[in-house]
């Protein structure tokens, strides 16, 4: 894969090349390649699961150096959705309808625009088989814009799944599996 797996490069590079993604730079001196804000998410370009996420002002942002993190607009959003697929096959998707409780997921049902949404990002990638998650936010004017594309280690939730969903992901994923093998 080209994503997490290896690091959060790609999240700049996406911003360069205008994919729909939370605008990413590594530098200060970019700032105006950003959404006018006066608040910004800072966060380790090789970090996972949320470790050494910052929120600072933009006078904080000036004052220190920021080698090895990302930074971003902090946006306001109306929830997170995450796309689910193996071998660039949707399985399912999930969503926190309150932004409050990231975690207290639901299933969600994806429009045919959601799902292209997703699949511009699972094609990009390139990775032929196993699980890939896109996880993606809805801003508080409707547009969906990438979070990240976990291809390393994706957390599935699969306890908010009914049994019919989670036997037919494991099902999928063990013929995955054993294409590779």
């Amino acid at each position: 894969g080209k994503a997490d797996i290896r690091g959060k490069q790609y999240l700049i590079d996406l911003t360069k090349q205008e994919f729909p993604v939370i605008p990413t730079i590594d530098d200060v001196r970019h700032l105006d390649c950003l959404p006018r804000t006066s608040r910004f998410v800072v966060k380790p370009k090789d970090g996972a699961d949320s470790v050494g996420i910052k929120f600072v002002t933009s006078r904080e942002l000036q004052e220190q150096e920021w080698n090895g993190y990302l930074i971003q607009p902090a946006m306001d959003i109306k929830y997170e959705i995450s796309f689910y697929f193996i071998d660039k096959e949707f399985q399912y998707a999930l969503h926190a309808p309150d932004k409050q409780r990231r975690w207290e997921l639901k299933n969600y049902e994806p429009t045919k625009e959601d799902l292209h949404f997703a699949q511009i990002f699972i094609e990009w990638n390139d990775l032929s088989h196993g699980i890939q998650r896109v996880d993606a936010c809805r801003t508080e004017v409707d547009d969906v814009l990438l979070v990240e594309l976990e291809d390393l280690n994706p957390y599935l939730s699969l306890s908010v799944l009914n049994e019919a969903q989670r036997e037919a992901f494991i099902a999928k994923l063990i013929i995955s599996m054993k294409q590779v093998i």
